[in-house]
């Protein structure tokens, strides 16, 4: 009894130390934050441009304000990062802001630089056919023996992955026969998960899976909205976005089609794909003001900051990286 209130009083102790020690870093004129998570989201800001110590306070002010979570289902408020911007359009100097429309055009170099380099074996978690992203479901239905099963189909999947890996970098197997047995190998897997569930447990999959992309489609539209009052954006300005935006999907669509049929080459491609974006950008830019880009750029950087911080279940990620995702898939171009 004494060594376990000795544990107690010591972890209780230590806790104390930690908090001290973390509150002793803090200036004391710094607003504090009181979800870790957005902490760590605002540090990462801090740290990546110079701020005053009175736009400090005022980013974190806002953070408070518009980071909350929502009672009822805990997912941060759709508008989130977009009132954020907003708020730090008029908050910041022009100096500030300046550093920040660099460090999103740097940012978005170095991420067309990656994706290029990045190969078969960095698959998004999308890729596994919703497995990965419905884990969390899957882990409330099955019980503990499957659990065990699963373990093992996942690490069967994982040593043939490595394998394949292997035999490339070995010039085994070229990089242009290897898309099959990826394929194969997720297909191997995915197989022996739905062999293992019952009839019942499947249907449960299916409704819970449905549900959620019921809460993701109305959260999306909820962000919508919020990106629309955010901006100011008038009854034509969303009009002519949505039609620019559908031009733009068109051609790109127009575009995929030529690449699968291969009436264009990979260069080519690449050069077609980057002109359309470029010039729907500029299209784009012609319907805000300036007021207006200056918060869509600020909302690209604390996207990128937010998809460093936030935790996997959160829905804003979640959509983030949806976006991203379905681009990459349609437009993927083997080297």
């Amino acid at each position: 009894m004494y060594k376990k209130r000795t544990k107690i009083l010591l972890t209780g102790f230590s806790f104390f130390l930690l908090m001290g020690c973390e509150n002793l870093l803090q200036n004391k004129d710094e607003i504090a934050i009181d979800s870790q998570e957005l902490e760590f989201f605002s540090r990462s800001i801090e740290e990546d441009i110079s701020l005053s110590r009175n736009s400090t306070n005022k980013l974190r002010n806002g953070i408070n304000e518009f980071g909350v979570k929502n009672k009822l289902d805990k997912n941060r408020e759709p508008g989130f990062l977009w009132y954020l911007a907003a708020d730090m359009q008029s908050n910041l100097n022009s100096e500030e802001k300046a550093e920040i429309f660099m460090k999103v055009e740097n940012k978005n170099h170095k991420k067309n630089k990656y994706k290029q380099k990045n190969n078969e074996f960095e698959r998004d978690e999308k890729n596994n056919n919703g497995h990965n992203q419905g884990e969390k479901d899957l882990f409330e239905i099955i019980t503990e023996n499957q659990m065990i099963e699963y373990n093992l189909i996942v690490e069967n999947f994982m040593n043939r992955m490595d394998s394949i890996k292997n035999r490339v970098e070995s010039g085994e197997i070229s990089r242009q026969d290897v898309e099959s047995e990826i394929e194969e190998n997720y297909s191997l897997m995915n197989q022996a998960i739905d062999d293992l569930l019952t009839d019942d447990q499947k249907i449960q999959l299916i409704e819970m899976k449905a549900q959620r992309a019921k809460e993701k489609d109305a959260f999306y539209l909820a962000m919508e909205e919020a990106k629309n009052d955010a901006l100011g954006l008038s009854d034509n300005q969303i009009e002519s976005l949505k039609a620019f935006q559908k031009d733009f999907e068109d051609l790109m669509l127009n575009l995929k089609n030529q690449i699968e049929v291969g009436e264009v080459d990979k260069e080519t491609a690449r050069e077609s794909i980057d002109s359309l974006k470029t010039n729907h950008r500029k299209n784009i830019e012609l319907i805000f003001n300036d007021i207006q880009i200056e918060i869509m750029k600020i909302h690209n950087f604390l996207s990128y900051h937010w998809k460093k911080c936030a935790g996997k279940d959160d829905l804003i990620k979640e959509i983030i990286d949806d976006e991203e995702y379905e681009f990459e898939e349609n437009f993927k171009l083997e080297d």
